[in-house]
């Protein structure tokens, strides 16, 4: 063994960073919309703390990220979690909020920009 981590680690710190932003943001936006319409304010509480929660546990898979790749690299791939809160936004019965065909084609865009900066170069190491 060479004392270094196996390449799927990244990897996986990656999406864990990508999921759990958009499912902070998500529970985040729930919670919002339960304080705005609840007589009870526990519903809005716990959303709002398991999205605080999802972005905290997001943050350090991040940091995590930042040791294994080049920013210019890792960064871009976050656009990831822009399409995973439109899909979660517009198809989660608790947000239900309009999809659009422009949304629709931004959000592929972005996800045709995320595979072109992730073509251009093998993900190199920090």
């Amino acid at each position: 063994m060479n004392g270094r981590p196996p390449a799927w680690i990244g990897i996986a710190c990656l999406m864990t960073s990508i999921v759990l932003s958009a499912l902070g943001q998500l529970g985040m936006k729930a919670g919002m919309l339960e304080l705005h319409r609840a007589t009870t304010l526990e519903p809005a509480v716990l959303w709002t703390v398991a999205g605080l929660a999802c972005c905290g546990v997001s943050f350090l898979a991040w940091l995590a990220v930042l040791v294994r790749y080049r920013l210019s690299y890792a960064y871009p791939l976050l656009g990831l979690s822009y399409v995973l809160v439109y899909v979660g936004a517009t198809q989660w019965p608790r947000l239900m909020e309009p999809g659009t065909p422009l949304r629709t084609v931004g959000t592929l865009l972005i996800v045709a920009g995320v595979v072109l900066v992730s073509l251009r170069d093998k993900p190199a190491k920090a």
